[in-house]
């Protein structure tokens, strides 16, 4: 009776020991890479600024997303939506640096907006949808997170199911 619950702890032991090597080794992979935040697509109405793409002249204020590598110093992923007028939007998304917001998460911003076009300049102040987030990934607008986070949850439960399947 002792030496099979001796063995069962060895084997419980054993399986943590393993799963403390891996998930240090995956943890320190993923603090020295650089972050990777989703942004637009190209089209004929995009501007890309240091890993940071505006769409303009958008039907709803979102855009089809791709991924895209952030520099080391940019530490944070950023969506900006904002109604421009005549039932148009524009999105920016990309990476960006902390420093640059006072938030994190989303806020309206109340900010002033310029339009220039030949012989006419035109101000107005405008309501722009911030969110700033430091994950990987996690500026996407297309999930809700409580999505995300169950998948998330999944993704590390088979993990565990397939990590426990191939060394027990």
């Amino acid at each position: 009776m002792w030496f099979g619950h001796h063995r069962r702890r060895k084997k419980i032991d054993t399986f943590w020991r393993r799963f403390l090597v891996v998930w240090l080794v995956f943890g320190c992979v993923q603090t020295t890479s650089s972050l990777t935040c989703l942004t637009c697509m190209f089209t004929s109405s995009t501007t890309q600024l240091d890993n940071f793409r505006i769409s303009t002249r958008l039907h709803r204020p979102q855009c089809l997303l791709e991924p895209i590598k952030c520099d080391r110093d940019q530490d944070v992923c950023v969506t900006i939506t904002m109604h421009s007028g005549n039932g148009d939007y524009w999105m920016g998304a990309g990476c960006d640096k902390r420093k640059n917001f006072h938030h994190m998460a989303c806020q309206n911003v109340r900010s002033m907006t310029q339009n220039t076009q030949p012989g006419q300049v035109q101000q107005r102040h405008s309501m722009q949808r911030v969110c700033v987030c430091p994950r990987d990934l996690c500026n996407s607008s297309t999930f809700p997170k409580s999505f995300q986070i169950l998948s998330k949850i999944a993704l590390f439960s088979i993990f565990i199911l397939l990590f426990s399947y191939i060394f027990f």
